[in-house]
């Protein structure tokens, strides 16, 4: 099966612009933010930012709540979500980063939802761009292997 030329970058492409897009939407309740209504959701930039927050201003709030370990490994999550578009549209063997893509879109839900808190479309986005993302890399090396196998056909048919 052939993969059209330019499908694996606009897949990429759209799983980094729905990961954006996520942190404009409300995503969960698990934490509140200060001023609203007790159960108000989280866009998730607010959500991102609270465990960054529990991370360096409050690191004893672990020791009061042990939950929130679990909460503080989504920024190192994100922060590899955000720069994944790079490597794998540069790297020949993008194909790999799906083994570390496709982990972070289902950890959370192992997370029991005292953890997650209820979740809202934001969480929904952000959850599924990882998906999108690993198939995007997927075929991203497909791709790549095609275009290798078809210029070194092209070579041997010039030599013979």
């Amino acid at each position: 099966m052939r993969i059209p030329r330019h499908l694996p970058i606009v897949i990429v492409i759209l799983a980094w612009l729905m990961f954006s897009a996520s942190f404009f939407l409300p995503a969960t309740n698990v934490v509140q933010s200060g001023g609203t209504a007790p159960g108000t959701p989280l866009t998730g930039w607010q959500a991102f930012t609270s465990s960054f927050e529990i991370l360096f201003v409050q690191p004893l709030a672990i020791i009061a709540e042990p939950r929130i370990l679990l909460f503080l490994a989504f920024p190192f999550i994100n922060l590899a979500m955000l720069i994944s578009p790079v490597p794998v549209l540069a790297w020949d063997d993008s194909w790999i980063l799906s083994g570390f893509l496709l982990p972070f879109g289902l950890l959370p839900w192992i997370f029991p939802k005292s953890v997650t808190g209820e979740l809202f479309i934001g969480f929904y986005l952000w959850d599924a761009s990882f998906f999108v993302m690993t198939v995007g890399s997927i075929l991203v090396g497909i791709r790549r292997r095609q275009i290798y196998e078809n210029s070194m056909q092209a070579f041997r048919e010039r030599g013979a």
